[in-house]
């Protein structure tokens, strides 16, 4: 583990980011930032320039991985994505997106 490892999580909710932030900060990592919304997501990430990119959806939109293929062909970090709903074909275009990992927990199919 390397505590110096800079991890940006985009999180609409308050509450989900806080456990997850929470969580992070007691394994030791000190440098956890959040990003509130999508809008402008390109952009804020570059600025920030993180290590690893957490993004925690309820459903990802068209839009949003039209983003994040944008943000991992511009920043080349690792994604992470967690939905709670997901289907074949949105797990198929998070993966074109360029998301490296995805994790569902709602009651969305799992493909």
């Amino acid at each position: 583990m390397d505590p110096s490892l800079k991890i940006v999580i985009v999180d609409e909710n308050p509450v989900r980011a806080a456990i997850l932030i929470d969580g992070l900060r007691e394994a030791g990592f000190t440098q956890v930032l959040r990003l509130d919304e999508t809008a402008n997501l390109l952009a804020n990430i570059y600025s920030i320039d993180p290590d690893v990119v957490l993004i925690d959806l309820e459903n990802p939109s068209r839009d949003v991985l039209e983003q994040m293929f944008q943000v991992s062909r511009a920043v080349k970090r690792p994604i992470a994505m967690f939905v709670d709903q997901a289907d074949t074909a949105s797990i198929q275009a998070s993966v074109d997106a360029g998301v490296s990992a995805i994790s569902w927990t709602g009651s969305g199919r799992s493909g």
